[in-house]
């Protein structure tokens, strides 16, 4: 005779026909394969024509801005760059863009990523950029680059010195509300509607390093020079349930961020110094920036590094999406010479030769990947368990 089960055998046995009717359930319930595969090449189609129309209306925005940006008085020679040398980057635009369309297609990056911000403002913007583009050009032509408006005046006492200047002789540099408003629409036709796709580039790696279908429940990130938090945008969405720690050391762009990512509960947005923050110890999962190190001398790159690596959690996700640096891409090179000579950019030559990869190992992270989309590289790493040059 077989034995009576154990009321805990029974509970077992029960959970487990519950389990596995549960398990029946959620598979039956589970779109097939045909549609999933439909739904995901309709993503990437929206995606890649939404990709296009935008940069197509970049374009078209860059041709008055150009005509207007040729330079007068003392005219700054910065040689045009070649006809195959445009057909190149063009074709680089192209394939980021593509790029960006598969990520979001397979939900890598959500499709919600592509809703505009500030439709209605986009015109505004835009006049507001053209009537200031002459003054932008005589600053370059006598190259005034500490030209700053009483406001922003105000601010410089409390900023490191490399900080104190019109970086791009824009308006007020970093320093307005004004810049804060008109910068990323500049950023945008300066890269012709690839900026955004380029700051993407920074939710791959993360979503690789924590698991695709990690929606943030309980991760602590931390930003490093965040702007005005367009690529918070990303992030937030990919992570909804992450709780993000922005960081600027502006303070107009970072109370322009607070305003842009207002709807984002969980997103705070701070004015600091990546080089010299309060955060304790091991408090972040994951510490990444977008297009910050390019615009820091060599001391100060190494001491955003070193900052980061403190503030992450042993095994913690350290990432950067940034300028190619030389040899990167060598057909695109040549835009790493023309790029400071014809913006004001003072660290950037010595940025685009002296490569990140080992200024980030040296700083104690490991297992490094990298890539490249259009003008920008991305690099991950994994903070590793002993701090630099400490003994195992």
């Amino acid at each position: 005779m077989r034995p009576a089960p154990s009321p805990a055998s029974g509970r077992s046995s029960r959970s487990t026909r519950r389990t596995s009717s549960d398990t029946r359930s959620s598979r039956s319930a589970d779109p097939p394969a045909w549609l999933r595969a439909g739904l995901q090449q309709a993503a990437e189609w929206t995606a890649l024509g939404f990709n296009g129309m935008r940069s197509a209306l970049f374009f078209a925005e860059s041709v008055p801005l150009s005509w207007l940006q040729q330079p007068g008085g003392r005219a700054q020679r910065t040689a045009a760059p070649s006809r195959q040398a445009l057909e190149i980057t063009l074709a680089r635009l192209r394939s980021l863009l593509e790029q960006d369309a598969r990520a979001i297609g397979r939900g890598v990056i959500p499709i919600s990523v592509l809703a505009p911000r500030d439709p209605l403002g986009h015109g505004a913007r835009f006049v507001r950029i053209l009537g200031d583009v002459r003054s932008v050009v005589a600053r370059r032509d006598r190259r005034l680059a500490r030209e700053f408006g009483a406001r922003a005046e105000r601010l410089l006492e409390e900023l490191p010195a490399y900080y104190r200047r019109n970086f791009h002789y824009q308006t007020d540099g970093y320093l307005s509300e004004r810049s804060a408003e008109l910068y990323e629409h500049q950023v945008e036709l300066l890269f012709r509607g690839g900026a955004d796709a380029m700051r993407r580039l920074i939710v791959p790696p993360l979503r690789a390093h924590f698991g695709e279908q990690h929606d943030g429940r309980g991760l602590r990130l931390l930003e490093l020079g965040s702007g005005t938090g367009s690529a918070t945008h990303a992030v937030a969405r990919a992570f909804p349930q992450a709780k993000l720690c922005c960081v600027d050391l502006s303070l107009p762009y970072a109370r322009h961020a607070r305003r842009q990512l207002a709807a984002y509960e969980r997103v705070e947005c701070l004015q600091g110094d990546a080089a010299a923050l309060d955060f304790a110890a091991g408090r972040f999962d994951a510490v990444y920036s977008v297009f910050l190190f390019h615009e820091l001398p060599l001391p100060v790159r190494e001491q955003v590094l070193a900052e980061s690596r403190r503030m992450l959690k042993p095994g913690g996700f350290f990432g950067l999406v940034d300028s190619l640096q030389k040899s990167d891409d060598p057909e695109l090179d040549w835009a790493l010479d023309f790029f400071p000579r014809a913006f004001h950019e003072p660290y950037y030559a010595h940025y685009a030769s002296h490569p990140m990869e080992r200024l980030i190992e040296e700083a104690g992270f490991e297992s490094l990947t990298r890539g490249t989309g259009y003008l920008a590289k991305w690099i991950a790493a994994r903070a590793g368990i002993n701090p630099p040059n400490s003994p195992d």
